[in-house]
């Protein structure tokens, strides 16, 4: 079994998440896919994702590739999470994470929603989002208030309430008839959502192209390549997979992968034949880099062991719930925090690091904090 040097190895995955020096690229279109999906809850995250990634990126670039061109779509993909998503990666995305009929069935089932009800709602939806979609208000205004009624779901000792028109919209979107938009080049979460017709603004796609049965092992290959060397824990938990969904799909490529040992690290990880190769080729970086990533960035969500990003003790402070916030990167390691509710423009960034750095460190980080304010005021001036 291989033994690899842990900085080369960060260096390295960070050249390939375009968070190098150097490896930065002027294509939306190739991060999006280098990078296998854009996380999108977050309204900015995208923008922020690829500002931190591209070479003199403007929001206009995303914008023109995804509300323009219709190159991009959001996407419910793995952990049944909001991505953008190129259309070419699409239909393998979404057939290996997507629920079967069963388990959506029994999301209405336990929301009290029968087949009748959906049958009747999902076509009177249907019909209202022709010709450019509509937001939810506009949905409820447009439907006949007999139709429209609270549903309640508890999980433990906790009650969620909604309505039958959530829970159908939702079920439209995982069977991917409906998508859901932000409006054009907006950094707000709080903004309402836009369900469309999924073949009205994307009529050329097809998300039944791919086999539902290769898929998975199709997915796991993808996130092997972007983020390894990983541990079968880091795939099951970034796709959203069972341990035995994760067996399955490594057993399926298992000729192409090679089990190595990460010095300083006992576990045992996994990386592609062909990306071992290239490893041995590349050589490490010798200048610091230092990157500010937004919430729920692909490189810091990559991960459910994180030993390699973050000193344990600071974990908890930087992954909360599931979520990870704005980070600080230097050379691929977390080293502190900055503040989520820019988009909602209520203060200027502001730095938190776990230790004083040195000035040099401290004084890049600022400046990339000017940027990210430039960019999210439309007022960006390149250097």
């Amino acid at each position: 079994m291989q033994s690899l040097e842990e900085r080369t190895i960060t260096q390295y995955v960070l050249f390939k998440n375009h968070l190098l020096k150097g490896s930065e690229t002027d294509s939306v279109l190739q991060v999006a896919n280098d990078l296998i999906a854009l996380h999108a809850t977050s309204a900015s995250t995208p923008y922020l994702s690829l500002f931190a990634r591209m070479k003199n990126f403007q929001r206009k670039h995303l914008d023109e590739e995804f509300y323009v061109k219709r190159n991009l779509i959001r996407l419910e993909a793995m952990r049944g999470t909001l991505f953008i998503i190129s259309i070419e990666s699409a239909p393998l995305l979404y057939q290996a994470t997507r629920k079967s009929e069963f388990d959506l069935l029994e999301a209405l089932h336990i929301r009290g929603i029968q087949s009748s009800e959906y049958q009747q709602l999902s076509q009177k939806l249907h019909n209202i989002l022709k010709g450019g979609g509509k937001t939810l208000k506009e949905i409820r205004k447009a439907l006949p208030k007999q139709m429209v009624r609270s549903v309640r779901l508890r999980v433990g000792k906790t009650v969620y309430k909604m309505t039958n028109v959530n829970v159908v919209l939702n079920v439209m979107m995982r069977r991917g008839v409906v998508v859901s938009e932000k409006s054009i080049e907006t950094f707000r979460t709080t903004e309402a959502n836009r369900y469309v017709l999924l073949q009205e603004i994307y009529p050329k796609l097809n998300l039944e192209s791919v086999e539902r049965e290769k898929a998975g092992a199709m997915l796991v290959k993808r996130y092997v390549k972007t983020f390894g060397p990983v541990t079968e824990e880091d795939i099951a938990w970034w796709a959203g997979f069972s341990k035995t969904d994760v067996k399955e799909a490594l057993a399926a490529i298992k000729g192409e992968l090679l089990h190595v040992k990460i010095e300083g690290f006992r576990r045992d990880y996994l990386m592609q034949k062909t990306d071992y190769e290239q490893l041995i080729k590349f050589k490490p970086s010798k200048t610091s880099s230092i990157s500010l990533l937004p919430y729920e960035d692909p490189y810091t969500k990559g991960y459910k062991i994180r030993d390699r990003l973050i000193d344990p003790d600071q974990e908890r402070t930087v992954y909360e719930g599931g979520a990870v916030k704005p980070t600080i990167l230097l050379n691929g390691k977390i080293i502190g925090t900055w503040n989520e509710n820019i988009e909602e423009k209520k203060e200027p960034i502001k730095l938190r690091f776990f230790l004083q750095p040195k000035k040099n460190v401290e004084n890049k980080a600022i400046r990339k904090a000017k940027t990210i304010e430039r960019l999210m005021a439309q007022e960006i001036k390149l250097n």
